[in-house]
Parts: structure tokens; sequence; C-alpha cells
């Protein structure tokens, strides 16, 4: 069964998690839910979910999905079934299990610094990985209360929950893992200056990327085979159970 990819954004895309999963033997079925396709009604034929990001905000209730995505979110986590979300996505679960979405006081939008917790440090998303270090951010809205029983495991000085895991099966990342350094820059060459009203050089920041390469894209590529073969092992979604891995 395959790996359900919810896609809010317009061009769609799960960069370099989707290519992690696939080549460790998993099946995609993407849902371009941005694009006006329905979110499935229930978890028939579901053995993970990946809610990507994109330029909607999570607090929105008027967009038509935003409701069957939460419940299938929640349903998800209850189940047991692998979840992990990312930018919106991350927001989007955080809601799901009962957390609170609100606006930053300035928007997210670069190479921020990223700290693990100590949880985080000791979580096996995160193993392989710096304690602290630079990751593609890109948002306005934030995780302002996380769902009771969450664990924190990043935080950075403009965003008080960059990554948080709720259970052994579902995480949330606020920032962009899944961005190499050539998504990052296309992000920067298209987007408008004055983006979400920040004050920001894309020009500039592009080439702080650029210098970046190295770092970025060796962070995203460890962070998506971590994906792969902790949270969404073959093993795993062949079985159709539960994981029995504990931190």
């Amino acid at each position: 069964m395959p790996i359900l990819v919810l896609e809010h954004a317009d061009p769609p895309g799960s960069g370099s998690i989707g290519k992690a999963l696939i080549r460790h033997g998993l099946r995609l079925r993407s849902v371009r839910v941005g694009a006006g396709e329905p979110v499935p009604a229930d978890l028939d034929d579901v053995d993970g979910i990946v809610s990507m990001g994109g330029r909607q905000s999570a607090t929105d209730d008027a967009l038509p999905w935003i409701a069957a995505e939460l419940r299938l979110l929640e349903a998800a986590v209850a189940e047991g079934i692998p979840v992990l979300g990312v930018c919106l996505g991350a927001q989007l679960l955080a809601r799901a299990l009962g957390g609170r979405v609100a606006r930053m006081s300035e928007p997210s939008i670069g190479l921020p610094r990223i700290d693990l917790t100590q949880e985080g440090r000791d979580d096996p998303l995160f193993r392989g990985l710096p304690w602290f270090g630079t990751w593609p951010s890109w948002h306005q809205d934030e995780i302002a209360e996380l769902p009771e029983g969450s664990r924190k495991l990043a935080h950075s000085e403009g965003c008080g929950v960059e990554a948080f895991a709720h259970g052994i099966s579902a995480y949330g990342v606020q920032f962009h893992p899944e961005w190499s350094t050539a998504a990052l820059v296309e992000q920067c060459e298209k987007e408008d200056p004055g983006l979400m009203g920040a004050d920001i050089d894309l020009a500039a920041l592009a080439a702080v990327v650029r210098d970046s390469a190295e770092s970025i894209d060796r962070q995203s590529e460890r962070f998506s085979v971590n994906v792969a073969s902790y949270l969404m092992p073959i093993e795993r979604v062949n079985q159709g159970v539960a994981r029995d891995i504990h931190h």
C-alpha cells in the first residue's frame, strides 16, 4: 500500500523526502489538495502520510479541504499510521492533535539556525544530523502551542517550535528539510521581494544559499533517509503493523 502525499503547493513536490521513500522501495500516492483534488475520506490502502507545505494558512477554515485533512491526520495518528508534516503540514498536524497555530510577528525566510532540544538530539529522526545548523525556512505562521503530550524536538530564535513529535509515529517539522540547494535558490528567484511583508534581499539570500550548498544538500539527504528508514520503513508498511521502535 502507498504512502499518501498531500500536496498543497503549486507546483507540487515532496523533494528529497519523496525521492528517499521511492529509493527505499515505497510507493507514493500524491493528492493535489491545493489544486482541488479531494482529501481521501478514510485510511483504506494508506500506510503512511506526508503532508507537505504551501502558501495557505493552517488557520484558514474557509479553505474547503482544511476540515477533511485535519480529520484524516487525527485519525491516522490514532491508528498508529506514520505521519510526517512539513511546514504547513506540520501546522495542520499540530491543529489536528489539539495544538494552536498563529501568525508570527515576523516571517521566517532564509536559513535560520535551528537547535535540537535534548529530546531532538536523542530522536532517531535526527540521527546523524548536527545539534544546531541552518535549514531552509519559508513561513509566516507558527505552532504557538503544541498538542498535549507532544515533545518539542527543535527550536530557533524566531520560532519556538521548529520540530515536534507526538507518540512514536507522528512528526512535524516547521522548516523545509526536503528542499535541496537548487529548490531553495529557485524559491528565491521566483518570489516577490516583498513576500509576506518581509524586508529581505532574495538575490543576496540566493548567493548565501549557493555558498552553503554542501551542508544544505547533505542535511536534506540525511533527514530524508531517516524518514524512509525509521519513520516509514518498508518492512513496517509491508506488514501493516504499528511500529515497535521506542526512543
